[in-house]
């Protein structure tokens, strides 16, 4: 998992760094989703044959690992579902990250029309770069309970951190 979830971030690094192309001139964006679909029938093997990786099976770095690339299958929604299902058990069992299991929840939801649960997904809005907002949220008022309860930070944290790295990433660098 671990050279997997490497190539899954090396180009959006490279993108964060303001780099645009690889050194062969190769879109790092085109380059990001052929690594998404190359890693997909990998992940469903592995579901297949092990079910949900959890931490006791393969360890924490590598059960999060796995999270990582299934949050980036958004191409196949069905499968970031089952998924889903899976690793609510795990989390019951605390075998899984309740955290990831959140981002994941309104990973889906925001790609099937529903609200967001947790405020994970974010898009900027306002003058210059913007802030970060959720990109729909059932129940604000709610939201930081909802939160709390799995060991989340607060949703104004979490923008604030957000709208903070959005700025750094697209801000002309000073040499």
């Amino acid at each position: 998992m671990d050279s997997l979830a490497y190539v899954d971030q090396w180009p959006m690094q490279q993108i964060f760094g303001g780099q645009k192309v690889d050194s062969l001139g190769n879109s790092l964006i085109d380059m990001e989703k052929t690594n998404f679909a190359r890693h997909q029938p990998v992940l469903e093997k592995i579901v297949k044959l092990y079910g949900y990786p959890g931490f006791k099976q393969v360890g924490e770095k590598n059960s999060n690992n796995f999270w990582l690339l299934v949050q980036h299958a958004d191409a196949h929604l069905d499968f970031q579902r089952q998924v889903l299902t899976l690793m609510l058990a795990e989390v019951k069992r605390k075998n899984a990250s309740p955290i990831n299991y959140a981002y994941l929840t309104d990973r889906i939801a925001i790609h099937t029309g529903k609200p967001e649960e947790y405020g994970t997904q974010v898009k900027y809005e306002g003058p210059g770069l913007g802030k970060a907002v959720p990109v729909s949220l059932r129940g604000p008022k709610n939201v930081n309970k909802r939160r709390a309860a799995i060991g989340m930070e607060t949703l104004e944290g979490y923008l604030k951190m957000m709208t903070d790295t959005h700025i750094q990433m697209n801000s002309p660098q000073s040499n």
